[in-house]
């Protein structure tokens, strides 16, 4: 709470962790520069030219003070409430439900894209496909939802990828997994028809498990029990508002990043301050 106190704590917090740039000279006259506040400005005479601090950060356009953002920002963290974020601070129902929304932009722009390909030579990477968004037995509000193919990899890291998609058909599956799956894979999978022909189209193994036998494929063990559990993980994570076309892309790579960064959520946020450029 120290760091959020007030606005001088957490700029100095921010520059401490080095997730401001700091200018030592002045980008037009080449003169040393002093920081005021939130300014560095240019002490030449005829020039005294300033750049906000917060130029090209995440709180460059930021309605809220930064420490009013980092506030809301450690209580996304940590998985509070929307209410609960409400009884903690002085901000309103939107501010909140618009800057957890922002936060979650943020960490996903900080993910690169070999975040999200998983697998390689001799690893089981489980692939499947589930339909996120629509209530069973039709109970509550209709939504159509969407559908989503994931794979996991069976290692230490268990490292994941989750591909929001219009349909689920041949072509669709494999360009998925052509940019998600690395070669030399071994890919189970279940017997839906999509999945027909992979190995000779991608530089993959593939195995396949019959549910409607059972969940385990009796001769060889092969299973996609992994990618069915993160399917449940997954689901009580991200709730129904977030379960639509236009938006589950961005819950699901928020869901790789928190995995990636478990152990340093917050060190990662910073990071994800610093690193991402907004113009």
């Amino acid at each position: 709470m120290e760091i959020v106190r007030d606005e001088e704590c957490s700029i100095k917090f921010l520059l401490d962790h080095g997730a401001f740039y700091i200018y030592e000279n002045c980008p037009i006259c080449g003169g040393s520069m002093t920081l005021r506040k939130k300014q560095f400005r240019c002490t030449r005479d005829g020039c005294r030219r300033s750049i906000s601090i917060l130029s090209h950060y995440f709180f460059a356009n930021s309605r809220l003070a930064v420490h009013d953002c980092l506030l809301l920002g450690y209580l996304w963290l940590v998985g509070a409430s929307v209410s609960t974020a409400l009884s903690m601070t002085k901000h309103s129902k939107p501010t909140v439900v618009d800057y957890f929304g922002y936060f979650r932009q943020l960490v996903t722009f900080s993910l690169n894209l070999e975040d999200t390909v998983i697998g390689g030579e001799n690893i089981i990477v489980e692939v499947d496909e589930s339909k996120f968004g629509k209530r069973k037995n039709n109970r509550g509000s209709h939504r159509e939802g969407a559908w989503v193919i994931g794979g996991i990899e069976r290692t230490n890291e268990i490292k994941f990828f989750m591909k929001v998609v219009d349909k689920r058909d041949a072509e669709t599956i494999v360009d998925v997994l052509s940019r998600h799956i690395a070669a030399g894979s071994i890919v189970h999978t279940d017997c839906w028809r999509g999945y027909i022909g992979i190995d000779s189209k991608l530089s993959v193994s593939h195995f396949t498990v019959n549910h409607s036998v059972g969940f385990v494929n009796q001769e060889n063990g092969i299973n996609t029990n992994s990618i069915e559990g993160k399917w449940a993980a997954l689901k009580r994570r991200i709730t129904f508002r977030g379960r639509v076309q236009d938006k589950l892309g961005m819950y699901l790579f928020e869901q790789i990043w928190r995995f990636k960064n478990k152990d340093v959520l917050w060190d990662s946020f910073l990071d994800a301050i610093k690193d991402v450029y907004y113009k």
